[in-house]
């Protein structure tokens, strides 16, 4: 009966260890990061996004140089792993990055294995020939420290407007939109794993 009861302990400790970073995106994030990061938890606005040389109105088919750059001063980058990553969702025009910093996929753009130790990563974005639009910039950034674990990091969001010159059209209400487990869902998954542990026990009894 001791070692039933010290396997089925075991079962539940594996069960609940964190998440190693199978669950993280060392070599960027597809459209499952569409909704945020949400393998790490719920957003934070201890994370700052920076979008820096952004025109206030864009000329079209113009090559802008922009920096994308994230703070969080509760997380202290590793020097040895690594530091964040992001993911930019934009509605028209077309991005390049420097020295393969940044890499398209799934419909967005986002960090390499190769930029993920840093917290700022350069880019051209051409804008569209017809600078009667608006294009919107969607940008999730996630500030991680380092430990391999999905855990403890902090990630948000920042939706930013441009318009062209020959738009005049009021900027939408740039807001931060967060996301976490609805409580359904939390009900459901400690469901799922108390009916996991008494599976367990069951065929172990027997």
């Amino acid at each position: 009966m001791n070692c039933r009861f010290v396997i089925l302990v075991l079962t539940g400790m594996l069960l609940f260890l964190p998440t190693y970073s199978v669950d993280s995106f060392p070599n960027g994030v597809g459209e499952i990061g569409n909704e945020g990061c949400l393998c790490h938890g719920s957003s934070n606005a201890n994370t700052e996004i920076i979008l820096k040389g952004a025109p206030e109105k864009f000329e079209s088919s113009t090559n802008y140089s922009l920096q994308l750059e994230l703070v969080n001063n509760e997380i202290q980058p590793s020097q040895q792993s690594a530091q964040g990553g992001f993911r930019i969702i934009i509605d028209s025009g077309s991005l390049t990055f420097q020295n393969d910093e940044g890499q398209f996929l799934e419909g967005g753009w986002t960090h390499q294995e190769s930029s993920n130790q840093q917290r700022a990563w350069n880019f051209t974005w051409t804008s569209p020939d017809d600078n009667t639009t608006m294009s919107k910039f969607l940008i999730y950034g996630n500030a991680v420290n380092g430990n391999g674990y999905s855990n403890e990091d902090n990630w948000f969001l920042l939706e930013k407007y441009i318009p062209g010159e020959q738009n005049f059209d009021p900027i939408p209400n740039q807001v931060s939109v967060e996301h976490e487990l609805e409580m359904f869902d939390k009900v459901m998954l400690v469901t799922g794993l108390l009916a996991l542990l008494l599976i367990c026990f069951r065929v172990i009894k027997d």
